[in-house]
């Protein structure tokens, strides 16, 4: 059995779309079919795991609930756009605002609480994506969406810039935080040079800014590493193939895997049945 697919683990740069950077690691290494996990802003860069082929099916295993972000805060600026790239919208003397003053509104914004979509997002508004409309001088009110917050760290304050760290929810607009930091204290504030460094199991730290990076491409079974794992011989293999389950005292979600290392089906086991729901092999629809 033939199994077609990986994961690579992109450093993207800045100044291009997370579709268009997972194209041409697609392009590079020969798919046709591709995906990723966690949408990066154009400007933002960082860790991009990018889903090949097959591979494109274990989104939803491997997007992972949490990610670290590294970014600066501008304080003094509000733009549409919510980071440095956007029109100016207000200006403001900062000069009061002090490091204690933003490690205390960082506190206001640990934990898990509603945010704010921005307006420059793929969020759609009445079957509009946020930022077309936004593009066509709408301003239509954004949803809230529950988000979680937490491992604060921070640089110091200099020249209205600061150096922040943080680890949130999937789905935590960055952008979001900066400007809701800056409402704490009263005054504007944008994001810059935001970075993603993490993304559930990933680490920038195996991640490759060139497109077809050997040591950045990760085999399936490396992609599912922290879910149990179990080994099927041939005949069960060849079940599997057609959705077929088979006796196991296996429970929770299991990664099934060949002999020679492949992974073959994603399923669930109850410990008497295991029983496949993603069937990966070739041939398997």
């Amino acid at each position: 059995m033939i199994v077609t697919g990986g994961v690579y683990l992109l450093d993207k740069a800045a100044g291009v779309t997370s579709r268009r950077a997972a194209m041409a690691v697609a392009k590079a290494n020969g798919y046709k079919k591709y995906g990723h996990c966690g949408t990066l802003d154009p400007d933002a860069t960082g860790l991009l795991v990018v889903l090949l082929g097959k591979a494109t099916r274990l989104a939803p295993y491997i997007s992972g609930d949490t990610k670290r972000y590294s970014f600066d805060m501008v304080t003094g600026i509000l733009t549409d756009t919510l980071d440095m790239s956007g029109e100016i919208l207000s200006r403001a003397d900062c000069a009061h605002i002090s490091t204690d003053d933003v490690i205390g509104a960082l506190g206001k914004y640990t934990g898990t609480f509603l945010q704010r979509v921005p307006l420059f997002s793929a969020v759609r508004v009445n079957g509009k994506r946020g930022y077309k409309l936004a593009r066509a001088g709408e301003t239509p009110e954004m949803p809230e969406r529950t988000v979680s917050v937490s491992n604060w760290s921070s640089g110091e304050l200099s020249e209205n810039r600061i150096a922040l760290e943080v680890t949130v929810s999937s789905g935590t607009y960055i952008r979001a935080l900066a400007r809701d930091i800056g409402a704490a204290m009263g005054i504007p504030a944008v994001a810059d040079n935001i970075r993603r460094t993490m993304a559930g199991t990933f680490s920038i730290s195996g991640a490759s800014g060139s497109n077809d990076c050997e040591s950045s491409m990760l085999s399936m079974v490396e992609a599912m590493r922290g879910y149990q794992q179990i080994i099927v011989d041939l005949s069960q293999a060849r079940g599997i193939l057609h959705g077929n389950s088979f006796s196991s005292d296996v429970e929770g979600l299991v990664v099934a895997v060949d002999t020679r290392g492949d992974l073959l089906a994603i399923g669930f086991g109850d410990g008497r049945i295991f029983q496949p729901k993603v069937v990966l092999a070739a041939g398997a629809s």
